[in-house]
């Protein structure tokens, strides 16, 4: 059977040990963040399998893991901010950021800007155009890397910490990324109807207020 993408890349990374496997790990990190189609989480995933095999502390993984995926946002959210509209333009990302991925960015961006900077780490097709287009309509960058790093925190060991768990048993550990993913999907996806609920009854006048008016 033809390996997965994923097994291929799992398998790229396991050439590297000590400080060029940090460097790998950190170089592709960054190019996921710049939306290219390569698989963020299952590169945090490899990073936990080099630390299982030796080749780097497993705290080690972590670290890296978080300054690549928090570089890669940094350069997104930070480029939207410096260009405006005209960043989609760019000969960069017009490839990777078609119109479609732009409009729902935006609309979810204009809907609830604090709320989505947190839960597009968990949404692996919108994180980037999702970032991009929050520099872009001028969310503040504190409230941006709280977020965006808070959310982080939560991911990047979980992915690190599951790659290093099962070690070099790559079949396990790809069966389980799926599972994991499913589940912070569902997850998402739960917290995004619950926020949307909470915000609809504040909005709904109370029974007094209705009787006064």
């Amino acid at each position: 059977m033809e390996p997965t993408f994923s097994a291929k890349l799992i398998a790229f990374f396991s050439g590297f040990s000590g400080a060029a496997a940090y460097g790998a790990v950190f170089g592709v990190l960054l190019i996921c963040g710049l939306g290219v189609p390569i698989p963020e989480d299952i590169t945090l995933l490899a990073a936990g399998i080099l630390a299982s095999l030796g080749k780097m502390s497993l705290a080690g993984a972590i670290f890296i893991g978080l300054i690549g995926v928090l570089a890669g946002d940094a350069f997104l959210f930070f480029m939207g901010r410096i260009y405006g509209y005209r960043v989609f333009k760019l000969p960069l990302f017009r490839t990777y950021f078609t119109e479609k991925r732009i409009h729902a960015a935006r609309e979810k961006v204009l809907n609830n800007s604090k709320f989505i900077c947190f839960t597009a780490r968990f949404l692996p097709g919108l994180r980037a155009p999702i970032f991009l287009t929050s520099g872009v309509m001028g969310v503040h960058p504190f409230t941006f890397f709280a977020l965006d790093g808070g959310a982080a925190l939560i991911s990047v060991p979980v992915w690190v910490v599951l790659g290093w768990w099962f070690g070099n048993n790559i079949d396990n550990a790809l069966t389980i990324a799926k599972e994991i993913q499913l589940y912070l999907l569902l997850g998402v996806a739960l917290l995004i109807i619950g926020y949307v609920l909470f915000k609809r009854g504040k909005r709904r006048p109370s029974p007094m207020e209705t009787t006064e008016t």
